[in-house]
């Protein structure tokens, strides 16, 4: 090979040496510079992404709290107040005022509630009224239909 290199003429050593090193230069920038810009550049982003997602939940997670602590003082003052209270005060007003009820108390977490008719959609928006902004939950639940549209005969367990 040194003998063949030695054997061309001084201006075809300079243009192969030149095309040479253009060729090495060539293949350390794509082999080695590009790809390693391409992934800086990648991972510059990722980070971008990822404090703009931890900022986000900075500002979420003092809302979360915000809204604990309120909900704690919601529930606060339900328990100040008994179940049994609490759901005979709620049926006394508003549409379930007029229905005939029986409301007795069964263990002390738990309210046993029946109405001989009701309203359904009334009793729906009344059990939604309680879950929202009491924390009652219904543990069982039976729904007969009656002859009247909308109307029914229902026995149902509260608990807090």
């Amino acid at each position: 090979m040194k003998q063949w290199f030695n054997q061309l003429a001084p201006r075809e050593r300079r243009a192969l040496i030149i095309g040479i090193v253009a060729l090495g230069g060539i293949i350390i920038y794509f082999m080695l510079w590009e790809p390693f810009t391409t992934e800086r550049t990648q991972l510059e982003n990722i980070i971008t992404s990822q404090k703009a997602t931890l900022d986000w939940m900075n500002e979420t997670a003092a809302e979360v709290q915000q809204l604990r602590s309120q909900s704690k003082t919601s529930s606060v003052k339900t328990r100040k107040q008994s179940l049994l209270s609490l759901i005979d005060k709620s049926t006394r007003t508003g549409a379930l005022s007029k229905a005939n009820k029986r409301i007795e108390p069964k263990g002390e977490r738990q309210v046993r509630v029946n109405f001989k008719e009701v309203s359904f959609t009334e009793l729906m928006r009344w059990l939604g009224q309680l879950h929202n902004q009491h924390q009652v939950q219904v543990s069982t639940i039976t729904i007969e239909p009656q002859h009247t549209p909308d109307k029914v005969k229902v026995r149902l367990i509260l608990k807090n």
